[in-house]
């Protein structure tokens, strides 16, 4: 058996062009060949039957956290819709209800500062969920507003409680798990925003005239406790500890970075360093323009 196969192989190196036999003899040992990746022609892939691919569990990421956004953003910006029901109930002022959003905005500046300091210290899936959480809490406890200043103090923490399910946290979650298309799943991610205020916005006032608006208010943050179970699953591991990579460019060369090398690329500047660059001042300025 042993001569065959010696026999074999040397007919082989005959008859076919060089690396021909290497190819076919690692597809007989059960290696399954991914055409699907540009400049992968003779690689063959090591993966396990029915098990995803970084690449592909990166994507299921960058969707968890559009996810988020969505939910933060469209709850946040469906206080229009209330707005004349509030008034018409109660008989506040829309200058009384336009204060809130106001205090509420200012609740945010201050928010992202220490929303940033926390998603430094820990894992950007858990300070999300903790985000949605609080925001769907704050979103239940609308629904029972008898008083202005009860108004006030809700939106205060709903405000605080979206600056931990933010793009900064959603930033961190998605960008150790990508290189070269980094920009495009944060993009994706980020267009969440949108895609929620689209959405809930309109269903919001659909369910503000069947409902009314302390039900409304009630669908909205039971809304964001069910995604949080699902952001859970779908982020099962933010660190991008599993290996940050993405599908070999052209030509064989590999476009995954070393993980340590990953690693200390998004570590990035320590603040104080950061303070004395020309550059982070001008990016500062560009999101306050």
């Amino acid at each position: 058996m042993l001569l065959r196969r010696e026999g074999a192989g040397r007919a082989c190196r005959r008859r076919e062009p060089r690396g021909a036999c290497r190819r076919g003899a690692a597809l007989t040992h059960g290696g399954t060949r991914r055409e699907d990746e540009p400049g992968a022609r003779g690689r063959v892939s090591r993966l396990r039957p029915g098990r995803l691919s970084v690449p592909h569990r990166g994507w299921i990421v960058v969707a968890g956290a559009a996810l988020v956004l969505a939910g933060a953003g469209g709850s946040r910006f469906s206080f229009g819709v209330f707005l004349r029901p509030l008034s018409d109930e109660f008989g506040w002022s829309r200058g009384s209800l336009s204060g809130a959003l106001a205090v509420a905005a200012l609740a945010t500046g201050v928010g992202r500062l220490l929303g940033g300091l926390v998603v430094d210290r820990w894992d950007a899936r858990i300070v999300s969920i903790v985000g949605l959480c609080g925001g769907g809490a704050a979103l239940l406890g609308l629904s029972l507003v008898q008083e202005l200043w009860q108004l006030y103090a809700l939106f205060i923490a709903m405000a605080v409680s979206f600056t931990l399910a933010s793009p900064t946290t959603i930033t961190k979650m998605v960008s150790p798990w990508f290189q070269r298309r980094r920009s495009m799943a944060l993009a994706v991610a980020h267009s969440g925003t949108a895609a929620g205020q689209m959405v809930l916005v309109p269903a919001a006032g659909v369910a503000l005239v069947i409902w009314g608006w302390r039900a409304s208010y009630v669908a909205l943050g039971v809304l964001l406790f069910v995604l949080a179970p699902i952001v859970w699953r779908a982020v099962r591991d933010s660190s991008g500890q599993q290996g940050a990579r993405e599908p070999e460019p052209a030509g064989g060369q590999t476009g995954e970075l070393p993980r340590r090398a990953a690693a200390r690329a998004l570590e990035g500047l320590p603040l104080r360093a950061a303070l004395r660059v020309p550059m982070f001042w001008r990016l500062a300025a560009g999101f306050f323009a």
